[in-house]
């Protein structure tokens, strides 16, 4: 049962006590088995395209028979570090790809060249944000994008990248701030991670904000559906996001890589253009990047949606070493982003934008051990992050005022430290221990709530039995503790109007996966999460023009504490594929973000007012693909979340997805491919209080691509290919009242070198 504590002069002390126990739990675990000593070599490898001889970034590699298994890296490149000599089978798999079973001798046969041959049935991938062992084992849903695919669903923001993708919509206010939500739940109940590490911005705290990371710097994306505070505390309780990008080289081969990108669309004629190169010697590797990107008004059936342009460019670069049983690499990256949106969109005299900047600094280092722990990685981050809320007013006589409305100003630092232990008979698993510390100040005419100073400190224990070929259990536990200082502003300045607060909170999660044959596989996961409520959702009390809403926050909130469940089957064979997964989230003070049905008369701005609840929010995810002959695919899916309140009452959630039906036909020969997709939407008429329903509507879309060698590959997609006016449940675009886009042609073109 989660407890929350108000800390005065003991606060210290408990803070104090608790990392001291983690440490010396630690410490001790460690000695006990110092003496273990494994100095098995590397085994590598690069998996590489049979027909065009190019590099298949993100493809699995698993060690049949058990479940241990890595991920290539962007130019195909793997590494089996520590394996033992010896005969292994290797089950090598890639999206889109046939999968290939390799005997190995190791270590003669290293450096390994594993052949795909492409395929239209999609293929399992390890998923390496579901666990700190990188096993191929899943104990609650999840899914990879690689290169090719995020190539043919290239689109400004992340949330358009992944909508329509199994439980996944998309938040829409714009291209810009277009967010994920995962089985319903939006905004801080979705963790957005780039290279594993929280991404430092404020894209969970309103619909205004948008994900710092334009979608041309990400190599491989992966989702993982349902709780996951066991690995990533706070904001993870509907579901992880990890975007990957190569600015770090973490594997490499030597000589000179690189790529060119670009990508154009009609709908608000834009353009958008990446350069990337790496050069790697046999220790040390250097990458750099540029991202471009430009667009105007997006167009609508009815016309073009006033304040919806975008701009932005950013840059990455890093460096890798490596010598021995030591890894080192450091990144640096930013962005410099202005966006407008589209709250006024009635008076053509007044804008609305944001000018957001950040800088983002990563080091990850590794060293292979002997003893008990086999490997240990040191993770240091730390994030830049300001943006500035405009409003723009043209004068009658012809004159601009700027008036800086809301201005956040956040630093972040935090670390991470995982220690993984070699197998102890049937278990392996991990310790890990984190801290983080952030400061936020706000401004601004209007600022939105007073300033905060926070910190927390984590442990966390995380263990996987293998019983016998065909049964794993995971289980693990976390402890964190988080501190919240809440400070005086220049709106804010009455002290006695708030009050610090601290939270000790535990998470645990249990997870079964059973695989009887190569054809099925079944997975169960419960898992015990939270979420503490963010200093907008205690504080605000201001109107929040870039978002078209005054807000009013409650100090008496307290945290989101979750019990949610999820149950997966999948089948597997040479021409079929299926997955159905079933999920329920039953979570305790609930924090909704709910219109009243009041205005705000001196702004003119609806009231929406942050209020708790208990929830219930539980459904359903089911896709399936089948092929018809080697080349021709036909895929169909289901996806529908069901969110109301547990009190007698039982009102409904706001901001609930609709049911949605997904309908493809794919024809790839490895060559060139073509093929349509319609999804069609179901009327949402379950609303939260002052809510408005929404009608169904469908869609139709084309996609098509030619790769022709040397790594150059040509996307074309058509979204809305009738040019249908519809209402997304979930826009925020002044209470759905303006249709979401119309006709998009797409064009994406890529070279990697």
């Amino acid at each position: 049962m989660e407890k929350n504590y108000r800390f005065k002069n003991n606060r210290i002390k408990k803070t104090l006590g608790i990392s001291v126990t983690l440490l010396v739990l630690l410490a001790a675990t460690g000695l006990a088995y110092a003496g273990y000593q494994n100095d098995a070599p590397d085994f590598a490898g690069v998996v590489v395209n049979a027909t065009t001889n190019e590099p298949v970034a993100g493809a699995s590699i698993l060690i049949e028979g058990t479940d241990r298994g890595v991920s290539a890296d962007a130019n195909g490149a793997f590494v089996f570090p520590r394996l033992p000599e010896g005969t292994y089978t290797l089950s090598v798999r890639a999206l889109g790809y046939r999968t290939v079973s390799m005997v190995i001798d190791h270590p003669d046969d290293a450096p390994l060249t594993a052949l795909l041959a492409p395929s239209i049935l999609r293929g399992e991938e390890v998923v390496v944000t579901g666990s700190p062992l990188g096993r191929g084992a899943q104990y609650q849903p999840s899914q990879a994008f690689n290169r090719a695919v995020l190539q043919q669903k290239a689109a400004p923001s992340l949330g358009e990248i992944l909508d329509g993708s199994p439980g996944i919509s998309t938040r829409s206010f714009g291209s810009a701030p277009a967010r994920p939500v995962i089985r319903g739940m939006d905004g801080d109940r979705v963790l957005v991670l780039q290279n594993g590490e929280r991404m430092g911005d404020l894209s969970g705290t309103a619909v205004d904000h948008a994900v710092s990371l334009d979608p041309l710097s990400m190599d491989r994306v992966e989702v993982i559906r349902g709780p996951a505070s066991l690995l990533y505390g706070s904001s993870a309780i509907g579901g992880v996001v990890n975007l990957f990008s190569n600015d770090m080289p973490r594997e490499w081969q030597s000589g000179t890589s690189g790529s060119l990108s670009s990508h154009v669309a009609t709908v608000n004629d834009m353009g958008a253009g990446l350069a990337r190169a790496q050069h790697g010697w046999d220790r040390f590797a250097l990458t750099g990047r540029v991202v471009y990107r430009q667009g105007g008004d997006i167009r609508t059936p009815d016309g073009r949606l006033p304040d919806t342009a975008i701009n932005n460019i950013s840059y990455g670069g890093g460096m890798g070493y490596r010598a021995g049983r030591f890894e080192t690499g450091l990144s640096v990256t930013g962005m410099d982003y202005t966006y407008g949106l589209p709250e006024a969109i009635d008076d053509p005299d007044e804008d609305v934008e944001i000018r957001m900047n950040r800088t983002n600094i990563q080091s990850v280092s590794t060293m292979k051990m002997s003893g008990f722990f086999e490997n240990a990685e040191l993770r240091i981050h730390y994030i830049d992050y300001q943006h500035d809320e405009i409003e723009t007013e043209i004068n009658p006589d012809g004159t601009i005022d700027e008036d800086l409305e809301i201005s956040f100003d956040q630093q972040t630092l935090s670390s991470s430290l995982l220690l993984r232990h070699r197998p102890v008979g049937r278990l392996e698993g991990a310790v890990g221990l984190s801290f983080g510390v952030s400061r936020l100040a706000v401004g601004g005419d209007e600022a939105l709530t007073p300033d905060a100073n926070s910190y927390f400190v984590a442990g966390y224990l995380y263990e996987e039995i293998r019983l016998n070929p065909a049964f794993s259990i995971k289980t693990g536990a976390r402890l964190e503790f988080k501190e919240t200082f809440v400070k005086t502003n220049e709106l804010f300045t009455d002290p006695g109007a708030f009050e610090d607060r601290a939270d000790l909170i535990f998470a645990g999660a249990l997870g079964l996966n059973y695989s009887p044959s190569g054809n099925w596989e079944a997975g169960f996961h419960i898992a015990r999460a939270f979420r503490t409520p963010g200093v907008e959702e205690l504080y605000s009390d201001a109107p929040h023009l870039a978002a078209g809403s005054y807000d009013i926050g409650d100090p008496t909130l307290g945290n989101e504490t979750s019990l949610g469940s999820d149950l997966f089957l999948k089948y597997r064979s040479n021409r079929f594929f299926s997955e159905l997964s079933l999920f329920a989230n039953r979570i305790d003070n609930y924090i909704n973000f709910s219109p009243t049905g009041v205005v705000h008369e001196p702004s003119g701005l609806p009231v929406f007012q942050y209020g708790s609840t208990d929830a219930l929010l539980y459904g359903f995810e089911f896709e399936a693909n089948y092929a018809m002959t080697d080349h021709l695919r036909a895929g169909f899916g289901l996806d529908y979340v069901r969110g109301r309140e547990r009190g007698s009452e039982q009102q409904n959630l706001p901001f609930i997805p609709p049911f949605k039906t997904h309908i493809s036909l794919m024809y790839d020969n490895g060559t060139w491919w073509g093929g349509s997709r319609i999804v069609v939407a179901s009327t949402q008429d379950k609303v939260a209080p002052n809510e408005d329903p929404t009608d169904g509507y469908y869609l139709i879309g084309l996609d098509a691509g030619y790769r022709f060698g040397y790594g150059i590959t040509l996307a074309l997609r058509a979204d809305n290919l009738l040019n249908e006016s519809y209402r997304d449940h979930l826009s925020r675009v002044e209470d759905r009242n303006n249709p979401m886009p119309g006709r998009n042609i797409n064009l994406m073109l890529r070279w990697d070198f």
